[in-house]
């Protein structure tokens, strides 16, 4: 069970993110070509800041327990798929998210939302991943994507502190949480003892699995639970 008390606040410093902002710019391309919505170009490209913002604190994180991934950011041929982090034969995927406007904290979302899981199967036996992690920014997704709408922002700018002023990304040193996560054995059993029906929300035009964060594991545990394998 996650409360309040569990998530981890994590504060980066301003070299961290311009650090993020020139990966983003350097994958731009790729990641709006396998990006499946339709979005304003500030707002693809913050979020692409912004899962490398993620992805960063995790690994800064695990390696403060000696931990550190065997992979990060490849692609499996043979499944098809795109991997987060890899270890131990674990492939571990990053969910990033801001806060939905109407909860306005952190501590509001973790009581009422899920672990972001996009359904692209019938079966959650087929859901690809052995470990899902999520993070929230406390930002407010549609206050943020209409502001960035609103900016005229030269994203193809070779100067990184015009992009991080631009972009208003100092917003990044002090606002991620890791809140939660879960093993998909687990996740899998949960869905299941579930009635078809409630198995399942929607948002927009996509479907997502049920996976409350408040019955998710606490993120502390991630580590010795990678510890262990």
């Amino acid at each position: 069970m996650v409360t309040n008390e569990h998530i981890l606040h994590f504060t980066l410093t301003e070299d961290e993110i311009k650090f993020c902002i020139l990966k983003a710019k350097n994958n731009f391309s790729i990641a709006r070509r396998d990006n499946l919505r339709s979005r304003h170009r500030n707002i693809q490209f913050d979020c692409i800041v912004r899962g490398y913002v993620g992805e960063y604190v995790i690994l800064k994180w695990v390696k403060s327990f000696n931990i550190e991934f065997e992979k990060t950011n490849y692609f499996m041929e043979d499944e098809n798929m795109d991997i987060d982090f890899y270890y131990k034969k674990k492939n571990l995927e990053l969910k990033t998210s801001l806060i939905p406007d109407i909860d306005g904290t952190v501590d509001r979302a973790i009581q009422i939302r899920d672990i972001k899981l996009i359904k692209r199967d019938s079966r959650i036996e087929e859901l690809k991943g052995d470990v899902h992690l999520q993070i929230f920014f406390q930002q407010r997704r549609k206050a943020k994507d209409a502001w960035l709408q609103e900016q005229k922002i030269d994203l193809d700018s070779p100067d990184i502190n015009y992009l991080y002023q631009m972009l208003f990304a100092n917003v990044y040193l002090n606002t991620t949480y890791i809140v939660g996560w879960i093993d998909k054995p687990t996740l899998v059993e949960r869905i299941n003892a579930l009635p078809s029906g409630q198995r399942i929300w929607k948002y927009a035009k996509r479907e997502f699995w049920v996976c409350p964060i408040r019955t998710s594991n606490p993120p502390i545990e991630l580590i010795p639970y990678l510890s262990d394998l």
